[in-house]
């Protein structure tokens, strides 16, 4: 290997109980292209790994990332900005490891930092790069640039950079096909630190309290089938709309079948992972290729692999018969009708179903006894009448069916990307169009983030807090 040395780095939302004083984080699952990116990098020659914020402090309260790339010579740092939520944390985390390491290069990837990556470079003069969209290969010939310590960056595709004091976006774009996702490598126990201590993550970890990852059985990990989606639901970041302004994409990918079971049986064998997670449904009229990994898979674990199984509209007959014989008793299904209004849904969810379609999927599920979840929303522009409305739908659906374990009634907000954050006038809410500045003021809290020993170990300061 080369003798140049980068990180990927995952910072979590890091947040204070007020009523307790307590310091806890959200968003504490990576997201899983990190690992391709990971990989991509040591392809490249170089030695990579993934760093969770959350588990290193948690693990270790006076940890510093920015004492960790002294130690480690790191050259060159990868963070992930995906989900708004982390804005404050990431942003602020660099901006101290750039103060102490001045001399390392520092990139930005993700959906949020893709989407807002002009404001962003143009507002914080410490991060060196944005890559815009997908980033496996405009990744690799960025790090192969930093390392041959060429600053001019205009052949690397998928970047926003400055150039002679000017942020530009190169013309060249980098969008993975099957064959690209074929070779990537999803998941890798070697390439994220501690990865026995993060596989316990817990959806929000307090850093005051003991065992939290020591004691808790292996937690879910999510399996990648592939990218892209033909929906375009008015309150996702993540549709299709999104998909073609964010990466360029316009078309859905998938994974190779094979590979994905290459994969589920490495995590069950080496990782000792049991449940499932897979979250990929792009085209819900044609599911052919979930159809033929769920035959794989009945296969080659015999009805016994455990799944979390998110669908973006109603499984059919063909589906769920599938669906029985390739998982366990213990697995669930995540539907998503979101209201309990029949207009609501037409209006803001892509792939529309009645009640009366919903309630006879669920009828055929409880026949075959396959366990469900229900997610409603209420939307900024909802009204008391509709959430109450939808709250009553998803009691009477929890009670009818024995099947249905639980429900959740989450309120939506506005994501980067979104149908209604792109074109706000349509949905009558032009008067809360965010810019990046807004997500990082909304998502406030912890002074210098996880580069405050303070917060982390009060005994030794006062806690500091913005």
């Amino acid at each position: 290997m080369k003798n140049f040395n980068c990180a990927l780095v995952h910072t979590p939302q890091l947040c204070v109980n007020k009523d307790t004083d307590s310091v806890f984080s959200n968003i504490n699952f990576c997201a899983m292209g990190l690992y391709s990116l990971a990989k991509e990098l040591e392809k490249e020659g170089f030695n990579s790994e993934i760093i969770h914020l959350g588990v290193e402090k948690y693990l270790n309260k006076e940890f510093l990332l920015s004492d960790y790339i002294k130690k480690n010579n790191i050259k060159f740092l990868a963070f992930s900005l995906h989900w708004h939520p982390q804005a404050y944390d990431v942003i602020e985390t660099i901006r101290v490891v750039k103060e102490k390491c001045p001399n390392v290069f520092v990139s930005l990837g993700g959906f949020t930092s893709s989407y807002f990556a002009k404001e962003i470079l143009e507002t914080f003069p410490f991060i060196d790069a944005i890559i815009k969209g997908e980033g496996e290969m405009p990744m690799r010939k960025l790090a192969k640039k930093v390392y041959e310590n060429d600053r001019n960056l205009s052949s690397v595709p998928n970047l926003f950079w400055r150039k002679n004091n000017e942020v530009v976006l190169n013309n060249e774009i980098f969008i993975a096909t099957n064959e690209d996702l074929n070779t990537y490598e999803f998941f890798n126990i070697k390439k994220l630190r501690n990865y026995k201590t993060n596989a316990k993550m817990p959806f929000y970890l307090d850093y005051k309290k003991e065992d939290q990852l020591t004691h808790r059985p292996m937690s879910s990990q999510g399996v990648c089938l592939g990218r892209g989606c033909s929906g375009n639901c008015t309150w996702c970041g993540g549709g299709c709309e999104a998909m073609k302004l964010v990466t360029g994409r316009d078309f859905v990918s998938y994974r190779n079948a094979d590979n994905v079971i290459e994969e589920i049986k490495m995590l069950k064998n080496e990782c000792g992972i049991e449940n499932f997670m897979f979250a990929f449904d792009p085209v819900p009229s044609d599911r052919e290729h979930l159809i033929i990994l769920m035959e794989k898979i009945t296969q080659e674990f015999n009805g016994k692999l455990k799944t979390s199984f998110t669908l973006n509209s109603l499984p059919d007959k063909r589906f769920l018969d599938i669906y029985k014989n390739a998982f366990s008793k213990e697995s669930t299904i995540s539907i998503s009708p979101e209201f309990y209004s029949e207009d609501l849904r037409r209006t803001h969810k892509s792939f529309f179903y009645s009640n009366n379609e919903l309630e006879e999927t669920l009828d055929y599920m409880e026949k075959l006894e396959i366990k469900s979840e229900l997610y409603f929303s209420t939307l900024p522009m909802t009204t008391e009448t509709d959430n109450l409305e939808t709250t009553n739908y998803a009691k009477e659906l929890n009670d009818k069916y024995k099947f249905v374990e639980r429900y959740y009634v989450i309120p939506i907000v506005y994501e980067p990307a979104a149908p209604w954050t792109i074109t706000p006038e349509k949905f009558d809410l032009s008067n809360n169009v965010k810019n990046f500045m807004d997500y990082y003021n909304d998502t406030k809290c912890v002074k210098n983030s996880f580069e405050n020993i303070n917060v982390f170990i009060p005994e030794k300061s006062i806690a500091q807090h913005k």
